[in-house]
């Protein structure tokens, strides 16, 4: 988990810059801070893969489901205008989340909604279930990245 520990430290670099600072930050800094965003929630996410079998881990599984909810919900105060890549930005993102905000919050609604389901994951839970919820995160992110982001 020494991935994940890296990824809290950046969470809070993360926390700093989208709690009340997404304003007072240049286009370049908001779009550092979404990127970070996005690779803690690939870390916590590719962690929880990697336990789903193991019930006596499902506490992990449950906290990356919170983590993703959080960073989910983050994002949708980081695609300001300005911050596309026709703004000279250096960006992934395609043109299309700011012409489709509507599409891309709603994946973005869908996977916080999504994580926080995984985030209850208990020991009790069956495995069937926890696999059925990684796919479904997996699954949403897989639509953004098709619909939003460049290859």
């Amino acid at each position: 988990m020494g991935a994940v520990r890296r990824s809290i430290a950046m969470a809070g670099f993360v926390v700093a810059l989208v709690a009340g600072a997404a304003f007072a930050m240049n286009n370049a800094e908001v779009v550092q801070a979404r990127r970070a965003q996005f690779g803690e929630m690939s870390t916590w996410l590719k962690a929880a893969a990697e336990r789903w079998q193991d019930p006596s881990r499902y506490f992990e599984i449950a906290q990356a489901g919170s983590v993703i909810q959080r960073d989910a919900t983050r994002l949708l105060q980081l695609f300001p205008d300005g911050t596309a890549p026709g703004n000279g930005v250096r960006t992934a993102a395609l043109d299309s989340v700011w012409s489709d905000k509507a599409g891309f919050n709603r994946l973005v609604n869908q996977l916080s909604d999504q994580a926080a389901v995984l985030a209850n994951v208990t020991s009790a839970s069956s495995s069937d279930e926890v696999r059925q919820r990684l796919v479904d995160i997996i699954g949403t992110c897989k639509a953004c990245h098709r619909d939003y982001r460049a290859q």
